[in-house]
């Protein structure tokens, strides 16, 4: 999925490039930064946690 439209197909960016995550761009971000596509999805995850503890407006309705 493009990773955040719920399509469940990880490499189709849906015709939106740039638009919607796609596998390869979190392999891109992972390789970027010496870390596996796991690590960079865990990062992503604890990270939107953290920041909607911070920032819970931001993520209201």
């Amino acid at each position: 999925m493009c990773l955040n439209c719920g399509c469940m197909r990880a490499h189709d960016d849906m015709g939106k490039p740039g638009i919607n995550i796609t596998y390869e761009d979190v392999k891109r971000a992972a390789d970027a930064n010496g870390t596996t596509v796991d690590q960079a999805l865990e990062t992503i995850a604890r990270t939107s946690e953290q920041d909607r503890g911070d920032h819970p407006e931001e993520y209201a309705g």
